[in-house]
């Protein structure tokens, strides 16, 4: 599982390791965020199909045919990616709640040049942690 924090210019990325299981739950899909992964497949395809055929009716025909091209792939591909975008956030709503208990498990709190604050929601876990990262962790 990877953490990520963005702050500012700055986004922090750790690999948190997983037991088997835990990696396994994180692999399956609810019913509903399959169907909702294959909803936003079908519009970002159908849609950018269409913003490619627009794109290539609305380019002026005095452009070569290539840049015409280029023009309207980056419009499809465009609104292909915006419409998977849109996707992610109910897609991560819909998921199992094994799956979100295990993604809420820690995260990051803060960051700065030198530390790293962690959230966890578990306590034996924390302590768990501290345990393992002793010679590493800051005093505060």
């Amino acid at each position: 599982m990877t953490l990520r924090q963005r702050y500012g210019r700055i986004t922090r990325i750790i690999d948190v390791p997983l037991c088997s299981r835990c990696a396994g739950e994180l692999n399956r899909r609810s019913a509903e965020e399959e169907r909702l992964q294959k909803i936003s497949w079908l519009l970002a395809g159908v849609l950018g199909l269409l913003a490619l055929a627009i794109a290539l009716l609305l380019t002026p025909a005095a452009l070569s045919f290539g840049l015409r091209l280029l023009i309207a792939l980056l419009a499809a591909g465009a609104l292909a990616a915006g419409v998977l975008w849109s996707f992610r956030k109910p897609m991560a709503n819909a998921a199992l709640p094994e799956k979100q208990a295990i993604r809420q498990s820690v995260a990051i709190e803060g960051f700065s040049w030198r530390t790293t604050t962690f959230a966890f929601e578990n306590d034996l876990f924390a302590d768990k942690f501290v345990e393992l990262n002793a010679p590493r962790l800051m005093e505060i």
